[in-house]
C-alpha cells in the first residue's frame, strides 16, 4: 500500500480569488440597479408620444414600438443572460467580473439605442 501514488487534482483544490468574487457581486448588483432604472425609464417613454397627437404630424409607429421594445426588453434579457453566465463562470472558477461589466455596457447601449429610435419616430415640434 505504501507504493501507491496519490495524484490530486489541483483544479478542484484551487482557492477562489476573493477580489474577483467581490467585484463580480458588486457588478451584478450594479447590473440589477441599472436594469430596474432602465425598465422604469422605458415605461415612462410613452410620454414622448404626446407630440404625435398634438402636432398632427406623422409619427412612425413601427419605429416607435421597435424602440420601446429594444429599450424595455433589451436590458432585461442582457441582465438575465449576464447573471446566468456569471454564475456559471463563478462555479467553474474562471475570471468572472468581466461578464457583468460587459452586460452593464451592453444594457446602457441598448437603452440608448431604443431611446434614440423612439425620439426618431416622433416629428420635431
Amino acid at each position: 500500500m505504501a507504493d501507491e501514488i496519490i495524484i490530486e487534482n489541483t483544479d478542484e483544490l484551487k482557492a477562489p480569488r476573493s477580489w474577483d468574487f467581490f467585484l463580480t457581486i458588486f457588478l451584478v448588483f450594479l447590473l440589477l440597479v441599472i436594469t430596474v432604472v432602465f425598465v422604469i425609464s422605458s415605461l415612462g417613454m410613452t410620454v414622448v408620444t404626446i407630440g404625435c397627437g398634438d402636432s398632427g404630424g406623422q409619427c412612425n409607429s413601427a419605429v416607435m414600438s421597435a424602440g420601446t421594445l429594444v429599450s424595455l426588453g433589451g436590458p432585461v434579457v442582457v441582465a438575465l443572460a449576464g447573471i446566468i453566465t456569471t454564475v456559471v463562470f463563478i462555479a467553474r472558477r474562471h475570471r468572472s467580473f468581466l461578464v457583468p461589466l460587459i452586460s452593464c455596457i451592453v444594457s446602457v447601449g441598448l437603452f440608448m439605442l431604443g431611446s434614440w429610435l423612439v425620439g426618431l419616430a416622433v416629428p420635431a415640434l
